[in-house]
């Protein structure tokens, strides 16, 4: 498959056929990530891989997600500074004590290397959706598959043989998205334009309802901010 057809037909699939993917197959996508650019070469990511039907279940129960068990795999990506702080360890050497900067770069080193395998899964005819309703058990998540302090869980990954074939969905235009040479501010006509672009992403035909629900003031993303805040702390990142 073309590269640029593999970036355009990757969908948020989330309905998938009871089959396994051959674990050769799997391992190819993991390379994929493997290879993924990483900031200075530390790392700052790794994910549990989770092929066991009844682990999955258990995962898809407690983040309400029935999509992660009918797929053939689910990886759950970490920003893992402990691994960071262990090879220092072992030579004798501390981690940093301000660690918002790692965790940020852990962040993006997590995403470049899901992305790759979301687009090497795309090429070899699977399908995969992102899952950042990890965040809404995060607490389980961590004693569920052990996860040592430094080992924050980011967002998941599944991974399977698609059952549904999604139409592709809105993206705001380039001009919005991009800003040449600097900063431009935004028209009200271009948040007019943005909110007909994005239109059809909600059954009630408003982008605001989404927007609100999760980016507004106690939505989702503010509530979920303070879990994340408090789980971060507890487990040493910040």
């Amino acid at each position: 498959m073309d590269f640029f057809e593999a970036i355009y037909r990757r969908r948020s699939v989330r309905r998938f056929k009871r089959e396994k993917i051959p674990e050769e197959a799997v391992r190819r996508i993991m390379e994929a990530g493997r290879a993924a650019p990483t900031d200075a070469t530390l790392h700052l990511w790794s994910a549990v891989w989770v092929r066991d039907e009844a682990k999955k279940a258990e995962i898809a129960k407690l983040i309400s997600q029935p999509h992660v068990e009918e797929g053939s795999d689910f990886f759950v990506f970490l920003a893992d500074l402990y691994r960071l702080e262990e090879l220092l360890r072992y030579r004798g050497r501390q981690l940093a004590s301000n660690r918002l900067a790692l965790f940020v770069f852990a962040a993006v080193d997590a995403a470049l290397a899901a992305e790759n395998m979301a687009l090497a899964a795309t090429a070899m005819g699977y399908g995969s959706c992102f899952i950042g309703a990890v965040q809404n058990a995060v607490e389980e998540l961590v004693e569920l598959l052990r996860l040592p302090r430094l080992a924050y869980p980011l967002f998941g990954l599944v991974v399977g043989v698609p059952d549904e074939e999604p139409p592709p969905r809105p993206r705001l235009p380039l001009e919005m998205l991009f800003h040449r040479e600097e900063y431009r501010p935004y028209s009200e006509e271009s948040l007019a334009a943005a909110y007909e672009v994005m239109a059809r992403v909600t059954r009630s035909g408003d982008w605001l309802r989404l927007l609100e629900r999760y980016a507004g003031a106690g939505g989702y993303f503010d509530r979920r901010s303070e879990l994340m805040t408090a789980v971060l702390r507890k487990m040493g990142v910040m």
